[in-house]
């Protein structure tokens, strides 16, 4: 990596916010532990309801959810909510400074005929303002921002198959973002088979494992909006699994976007990318398709994150109950191993099915910790002290690589059926928040009640056409450790989280930051501001 020379932060555009600047009315924080959360979407506007569509039929798509995503999409440096509706139109709400959301006007198209699945939220055309791919059961849809506040609808995308989750990253090395698409299984509805009670003809269901999974698709970016289909000269066109999450991320440093799909009851797939645009399929050997006993899982979600302070990047994978989340360790030169059990990471979740999937530092205590959406998707499970309606659960870290749960009332007392979910500063206050896609039922979202400025953040602003920076490495140095984020594009289950990377500092503060950009260039910035969001640029 060719380093510039080491130089004094450069606060190149304004802090967003100081920490605690926006003035809120709220309830009286729920106490989690050292975390602090409060269920806020009622009290700040965010009427949303997911809508599933289930008439009695029983298709499977009901059960699967939706996601959702943070953008700011008006450029107001205000964090935006969009929300994907499965059986009905989609919901943007625009954030009023941290102190509520308002409805906007949607895109236009954004009601027509597909059932909605997830939503991958970047720039795709290089203007330096968020596009929209929705993905569908059916063709799925680009809207690209026009810049003034509003979208256009640029393409749909086919044929009409059941697609779950997007990411995105420059795959191919020409500077703009191109998109990978897990697909879930092939599924006519009106054609289901039948599963229920023979007797009395009361439908259930079905076991996913009765279908065939649809195969995934890799688009590559033309520029304009414009993308082809390339998954067979990528060399992915055997990547069939019953793909639901995806992400995009460095894995192996050596500075290409490597690809890992998370699949349900086949293996997860790890493609190595080699920087052209082709990959090489390493999913096997690389001890990321399965768990520690040879056995492929029910994956859902994905999130990416350097849990045992080694700065390189593991992996974690949500998946059905009894089988336990998973957490791999990253052991270099891609190969990982599954740490669930010795971790703490996967007895916990033993009892739940889960989802969406978030890594972040929630307290401030520069650990990451894990934050999981939780429910089944069947009515009446087959084991009796599985749930239907569950509740999230939320792990702390410890920067070595351990984890423990963390007693929340606030979750436990309300279980949901929780799918997508991101995290995402809306109030610019310096903590995560957290947004939460419930099948069937009400928008969550959780505003995390940290008044402190043991915190840094950083909006990257690459060079076009890549002006979101995907694909760069962010450290943050202080005496005694390092701590490290990547910027990437889709994660989670169908959904994407807030672009900017978020540090917690506990109680060491910051010495320096260094920004590994995705082109190659390094910059290195001395005794960088706590308490603050930082915009730097690319030079």
């Amino acid at each position: 990596m060719r380093r510039a020379n080491p130089q004094r932060l450069a606060v190149l555009w304004a802090a967003l916010v100081a920490a605690g600047a926006a003035s809120l009315t709220a309830a009286e924080p729920a106490r989690c532990g050292g975390f602090s959360l409060t269920d806020a979407a009622d009290e700040l506007g965010v009427a949303f309801v997911h809508a599933t569509g289930a008439r009695g039929e029983k298709h499977l798509r009901e059960t699967m959810g939706a996601g959702l995503a943070w953008l700011d999409y008006d450029g107001d440096g205000w964090w935006d909510l969009y929300w994907v509706q499965s059986d009905g139109a989609d919901a943007l709400f625009r954030n009023l400074d941290g102190a509520g959301f308002e409805p906007v006007g949607l895109p236009e198209g954004a009601a027509e005929t597909g059932y909605g699945q997830g939503v991958l939220a970047a720039d795709l055309d290089g203007d330096a303002a968020p596009d929209l791919w929705v993905t569908r059961d059916g063709a799925d849809l680009l809207y690209r921002n026009r810049g003034d506040g509003s979208f256009e609808p640029a393409a749909a995308f086919g044929p009409e198959v059941w697609s779950s989750s997007a990411a995105a990253a420059d795959a191919d090395g020409d500077g703009d973002l191109d998109v990978y698409v897990s697909r879930y299984v092939e599924h006519e509805v009106g054609e289901d088979v039948f599963c229920g009670d023979p007797d009395t003809g009361e439908r259930r269901y079905c076991d996913p494992s009765l279908f065939p999974g649809a195969a995934d698709a890799y688009f590559e970016n033309l520029g304009a909006g414009r993308f082809r289909d390339a998954t067979e000269t990528a060399g992915l066109g055997g990547a069939s699994g019953r793909g639901l999450g995806v992400l995009f991320v460095d894995l192996d440093a050596d500075g290409h976007a490597d690809l890992y799909v998370a699949n349900d009851l086949t293996v997860n797939f790890l493609f190595a990318g080699r920087g052209d645009g082709t990959f090489e399929d390493l999913s096997l050997i690389s001890g990321s398709a399965v768990n520690r006993d040879g056995r492929p899982e029910a994956g859902m979600g994905v999130a990416v994150g350097d849990h045992d302070g080694d700065l390189d990047p593991d992996l974690a994978v949500t998946n059905f109950d009894v089988e336990t989340n998973t957490l791999y360790r990253n052991l270099g030169d891609l190969a990982f191993a599954d740490v669930s059990g010795p971790a703490g990471f996967g007895l916990p979740s033993f009892n739940l099915l889960a989802f969406g999937l978030v890594a972040a530092d929630l307290d401030h205590d520069a650990d990451l910790d894990f934050y999981v959406a939780n429910g089944h998707i069947f009515e009446q499970p087959a084991r009796e002290n599985v749930l239907y309606r569950q509740p999230d659960s939320l792990l702390a870290g410890d920067g070595q690589g351990n984890f423990s749960p963390v007693a929340c009332p606030l979750l436990d007392e309300t279980p949901t059926v929780a799918r997508g979910l991101v995290a995402g500063d809306f109030d610019n206050d310096g903590d995560l928040d957290l947004a939460v896609q419930e099948n069937g039922g009400p928008a969550r979202l959780l505003r995390n009640g940290i008044d402190d400025e043991r915190w840094i953040g950083l909006q990257l602003r690459g060079a076009a056409p890549n002006s979101e920076a995907v694909g760069a490495r962010v450290v943050v140095e202080s005496e005694r450790r390092s701590q490290v984020r990547w910027v990437t594009a889709g994660d989670s289950y169908q959904s994407t989280s807030d672009r900017r990377v978020h540090f917690g500092l506990g109680d060491q503060g910051a010495a320096a930051v260094e920004v590994g950009w995705p082109g190659g260039v390094a910059r290195r910035f001395l005794d960088p501001p706590a308490g603050k969001y930082l915009v730097v640029w690319e030079e």
